[in-house]
């Protein structure tokens, strides 16, 4: 449990938002409405939002395992190392 308390907030909330929108397009395709609103705007919200979510889960980085936990510390400290040297 403990290496999972290492991981950033951020990465679990992008994990939790895409397994939502995820689901909530799968119940969609089988018929299931998870919220019974109409239309196309919704329809508009929900796509724009699954496409947000799942570019911003791709983009960031989400490290799970304790060896790319250590490369972003070893990054981190680089990157401070960086800016003392310029």
């Amino acid at each position: 449990m403990k290496k999972l308390s290492r991981i950033p907030a951020g990465t679990w909330i992008r994990l939790v938002l895409l397994l939502a929108v995820l689901v909530n397009n799968a119940l969609t395709v089988f018929g299931v409405k998870p919220v019974s609103v109409e239309g196309t705007v919704w329809e508009t919200a929900v796509t724009v939002t699954t496409v947000l979510t799942a570019l911003t889960a791709y983009w960031k980085n989400n490290s799970f395992t304790e060896a790319a936990l250590i490369a972003d510390e070893v990054m981190e400290e680089l990157k401070n190392a960086k800016k003392y040297t310029e």
